[in-house]
């Protein structure tokens, strides 16, 4: 490869890859303090410069504590305070106006960003870890504030809330907040259902501050300054300025630093009159970035950014079409027209002939039909060209986006054919509405195209297998896909080579011709496919087969997973055979835990459907987020086979249980979810698990709903080759889930469970969140169980779990789990016992 200086920057972002996985990039500066060592609600004292801010907070850089019990007296008393190596979000109150650049002092109640306590779940300080920022203060108060101020990106700020201003003057609200994204990179008030849609189809990248708007904006001025008679040096610097104010303003993302580190790197090369190259100039851009920032490596953002332009850089055009299959390039209709009348002045006056004979019925009709079918195999040309380009981007970033949201949107290669030409005039009319008085009537454009964009995606989301949601892929797979499409490029590179050697009568390594049939179009290329019969078939193979491995999953065993969803249960069981069932799933101490637990934790394992959710009884910690995925579940591809729900008395069940036989009903998707009702005694068995329901029983009270809590009892049984020795017979291990059952109900299950001669369970599910008087002494010596798993919110209001009921389980002799200390639980079968996996080797503070 002739790019020395992009084999460098390669070689310093696979050290920075390696630096990160062996932790070095978390070691904190001698003298400084992490925001890792702090505790939530402890009440900081800080100083820092902004250099950000929004509506409601500011962001403070070049951190200093000056008083926190985290660290003993020094930090309180030393006066000179402690230096923190990330920044900090600070809440204020509603019309705090701090200038950028302004250094303050502030005081507030700390709040870390936690990470992700399950399987799938968006790990928010991993994001702020990218971003620099350890934490924020909560309900923050300014104590004392400086006269230093940054007066150009503080007028940029100003800039931007009047512009974006008077966006919302031109547009409708839903349609202001997306080009207020577009154009200001301001994305905090978009439609998360708009959001979603976008996310779905494959098209969310379109508000992102990218390399269509540095080429529209940079290019542009650089262009103009350059006709009016400026040379490069000026136009250059011109240019680069424009784009580092726009970058300001905007908030310089990701991509937009990526893309106009880029541009300036192109205006250096124009400068000192060097060639610019795509793959050198993203080669140092990254190397910069992670220099500066090692955590850029776990985005998305970023690697999506910088995937996308290595797609178009190496993989485009090695697929595209070789230029010796068409008769040219694509035409613009500008190209069309040009040649009409071109024609059409060549024949005025003159009869069209052929061999000598004038060809009657065709005149200057034949000729514009010959232009504008010309004009339309072009045009052809070049939306192949354009699907080419777009699935060369889709097969390079298939893998990241697996990686971080578990699907992709099949269709989203054809979509993009028809969302990003339109992204050029929906840009420079939102750019001239936004910017020249008077011109806001060229927003209709922009208004009917975002409506347009809704309204395909909309028909796109309404097609069968919309998306692919093979889960998470193992590292071994995305190693063996990139190895698969790097061979294929480098394959169909090289005989694309030889073909363009003989379509121009010169061998494959550029000295001449041998045979004169090469001057003619027939040498070593046209042989070179001969000898290749099967190549372009082979590729095609080899990229299906490197997209088919995302498909590979290991055989699915029975296995239990207790979520972590703070107060509250939420329990998937998974049987060898195949079968999906969810217990429970509610939360009361986090909001939206069907969407943002949930729904990622089954989009994760690659789960497109529950055939029944249990829900033990109606409390919101054990049933919003069920609601949640009956509301959404169809959206997002996963469906629910039926809703199982405790058989209390007729009379009762439209007060109690009316809320979750409405939401079965208007479930999201094709047809409404069955509601069925169980009782002790009833149960089923799928394949080597059996299910049976063992409270409530016949009448129960209805006034405690506590009390009716649906219980389960759940055999599994596991193959001989599971077994220790690989062979004898087959192993099995049981499970009892007790949902909130108390009082009389836990009378009634001790009962049924005598009935049923159940005792020395392997696995229990503690009642009520491990509350005081759960699960008592004589249930605990009936059962024994080996391991007993607590689901609970951590730090809760409760107390739960509550010390009586710790020393009576310890008393028993039972291993103890908690979702609060060890994030997502799993438990399964392995080698002759079960085997026990935490999400979380430590929770974090």
């Amino acid at each position: 490869m002739k790019r020395p200086l992009f084999l460098v920057a390669l070689f310093l972002v696979v050290i920075a890859a390696l630096r990160l996985g062996a932790g070095g990039a978390d070691d904190v500066p001698s003298g400084f303090v992490s925001a890792r060592q702090l505790e939530a609600a402890r009440e900081l004292l800080i100083a820092g410069q902004v250099y950000q801010k929004d509506e409601s907070s500011i962001y403070l850089k070049s951190v200093v504590i000056y008083k926190s019990d985290a660290f003993g007296q020094s930090a309180g008393d030393s006066g000179q305070g402690i230096p923190c190596v990330e920044n900090f979000i600070c809440e204020l109150p509603e019309g705090t106006d701090v200038p950028l650049g302004r250094t303050v002092a502030v005081e507030g109640s700390f709040a870390p960003y936690s990470h992700a306590t399950n399987p799938g779940e968006f790990d928010a300080a991993v994001y702020y870890r990218t971003l620099s920022i350890g934490g924020k203060l909560r309900k923050a108060r300014i104590k004392a504030c400086g006269e230093d101020r940054w007066p150009v990106r503080d007028g940029l700020y100003e800039l931007k809330c009047f512009l974006k201003e008077r966006l919302y003057r031109i547009f409708p609200e839903k349609e202001a907040a997306v080009m207020s994204a577009l154009l200001l990179g301001d994305k905090k008030d978009l439609d998360s259902e708009l959001k979603d849609l976008y996310k779905r189809n494959g098209i969310l990248h379109i508000l992102s501050i990218s390399s269509l708007h540095i080429t529209i904006i940079g290019m542009t001025v650089y262009r103009l300054l350059r006709r009016i008679g400026l040379p490069i040096c000026p136009a250059a610097i011109g240019g680069s300025v424009l784009l580092l104010l726009y970058g300001g303003m905007t908030g310089f993302s990701v991509s937009a630093c990526r893309a106009i580190g880029m541009y300036l790197i192109r205006m250096f090369g124009e400068v000192a009159g060097r060639t610019y190259d795509m793959l050198t100039a993203l080669g140092v851009m990254g190397a910069v970035m992670v220099a500066g920032n090692p955590y850029y490596l776990q985005s998305s953002g970023f690697l999506l950014s910088f995937s996308s332009v290595l797609g178009i850089g190496v993989v485009s055009p090695v697929l595209a079409l070789s230029p010796s299959k068409s008769s040219g390039k694509g035409l613009k209709a500008g190209d069309i027209a040009k040649r009409i009348r071109s024609r059409v002045l060549k024949t005025q006056g003159e009869p069209l002939k052929v061999q000598g004979q004038p060809l009657k019925g065709q005149g200057i009709a034949g000729e514009i039909g010959a232009a504008l079918g010309e004009g339309c195999r072009g045009l052809g040309r070049g939306l192949l060209q354009s699907a080419m380009a777009s699935l060369s981007i889709t097969l390079t970033t298939l893998p990241i986006q697996l990686w971080f949201y578990y699907e992709i949107p099949v269709y989203s290669v054809f979509l993009n054919l028809f969302v990003l030409p339109l992204m050029k005039p929906m840009m420079i009319t939102g750019l001239l509405a936004m910017l020249v008085p008077g011109l806001g009537i060229l927003g209709g454009i922009d208004y009917f195209i975002l409506n347009s964009y809704e309204f395909v995606c909309g028909c796109f989301d309404r097609l069968p297998f919309h998306t692919w949601n093979p889960g998470c892929p193992r590292v071994w797979q995305i190693v063996a896909y990139y190895v698969l499409l790097a061979g294929v490029v480098l394959v169909r590179g090289h005989r694309k080579q030889k073909e363009e050697a003989g379509r121009l009568g010169i061998s494959a390594d550029g000295g001449l011709p041998e045979r004169n049939d090469a001057v003619m179009g027939r040498a070593d290329g046209i042989c070179g496919r001969r000898r290749w019969p099967l190549g372009p078939a082979a590729e095609v193979c080899a990229l299906a087969a490197a997209v088919l491995l995302f498909a590979c999953r290991p055989a699915q065993g029975n296995s239990v997973t207790f979520l972590d969803v703070g107060q509250g249960d939420c329990i998937l069981v998974r049987t060898a055979s195949g079968e999906n069932f969810l217990f429970d799933c509610g939360s009361s101490s986090r909001k939206g835990v069907g969407k943002y637990l949930l729904l990622p934790y089954l989009k994760y394992e690659g789960i497109r459907n529950i055939d029944a959710i249990f829900l033990s009884h109606p409390d919101a910690d054990h049933v919003n987020g069920a609601v949640e995925l009956l509301e959404t579940g169809g959206e997002n591809n996963i469906t629910v086979g039926q809703l199982l729900l405790p058989a209390i008395p007729q009379e009762a069940r439209q007060e109690q249980l009316g809320d979750l036989e409405r939401a079965a009903r208007e479930a999201s998707q094709e047809a409404p979810v069955p509601v069925g009702y169980l009782r002790a005694g009833m149960g089923f068995r799928c394949g080597s698990a059996a299910f049976t329901c063992v409270h409530p029983g016949e009448g129960p009270g209805t006034e405690d709903v506590n009390a009716y809590s649906e219980c389960f009892y759940v055999e599994f049984r596991e193959s001989a080759r599971d077994s220790q020795d690989g062979g004898g017979e087959a192993a099995g291990w049981t499970l009892l889930l007790t949902g909130d059952v108390q009082n009389e109900g836990e009378t009634a299950l001790q009962e049924e469970l005598e009935a049923r001669d159940i005792r020395d369970i392997t696995v229990l599910k503690a009642a009520h969140h491990g509350s005081k008087n759960s699960t008592p002494k004589g249930l605990l010596e009936r059962l024994s169980p080996r391991l007993t798993v607590i689901s609970s919110g951590r730090n809760n209001r409760y107390g739960h779990p509550h010390a009586e009921l710790l020393k009576r389980l310890e008393e028993s002799g039972t291993a103890i789990v908690q979702t609060a200390q060890q994030g997502a639980i799993t438990v399964d079968f392995s080698r002759g016992g079960i085997r026990v996996t935490f999400f979380c080797t430590e929770m974090p503070k």
